[in-house]
């Protein structure tokens, strides 16, 4: 018997929730936080780049190589303690909620491994490919995310996904 596993993302600044259009969220070059509530899905994987053709790749509209694709996730720090996101054109991300002991967002998340919510705090995004941390007061540019769920064969290669989530974060002074 299989459960409906559904992943709903919600993007908060100044308390207050931001409205994407086709998918675009306008930020303030401040903290954001996203809201994440999950059910029967335990961790997902985070693409998010600098690189609107990886992200074109990963949606099928640009028929190129998605690294991130051939990559399985690399797991951030427990319970998001340097409040950042990682960017990284190579490889995702892997959020996930086990329990309230170990899980990839702020502390105090809410729920079971059935069903959760939690909250992941951004100041800032770690540049992966140049080992450096850059502060949203100086970002310039967009960041392209994809939430997803991976289908791997026995050979861990990946055969398939489901988009859980897709957003471009444009950054305004």
């Amino acid at each position: 018997m299989a459960f409906a596993q559904s992943l709903k993302v919600v993007i908060k600044q100044d308390g207050k929730v931001v409205q994407p259009v086709n998918d675009v969220y306008e930020l303030k070059k401040s903290t954001f936080l996203f809201e994440i509530t999950s059910t029967n899905l335990e961790g997902f994987l985070v693409g998010a780049t600098t690189n609107k053709d990886i992200y074109a790749g990963a949606l099928g509209q640009l028929n190129t190589e998605v690294p991130w694709f051939q990559n399985t996730g690399m797991a951030e720090e427990l319970y998001n303690k340097d409040k950042e996101m990682f960017l990284m054109d190579s490889a995702p991300s892997y959020w996930y909620y086990t329990d309230a002991k170990d899980h990839r967002f702020d502390k105090n998340p809410k729920g079971n491994a059935k069903q959760w919510t939690a909250t992941r705090t951004i100041t800032r995004f770690y540049d992966i490919m140049v080992d450096q941390p850059i502060q949203l007061k100086d970002f310039d540019g967009r960041v392209f995310i994809l939430m997803y769920q991976p289908e791997y064969n026995d050979e861990y290669d990946l055969i398939g996904k489901k988009n859980l989530f897709q957003a471009a974060l444009k950054f305004k002074d």
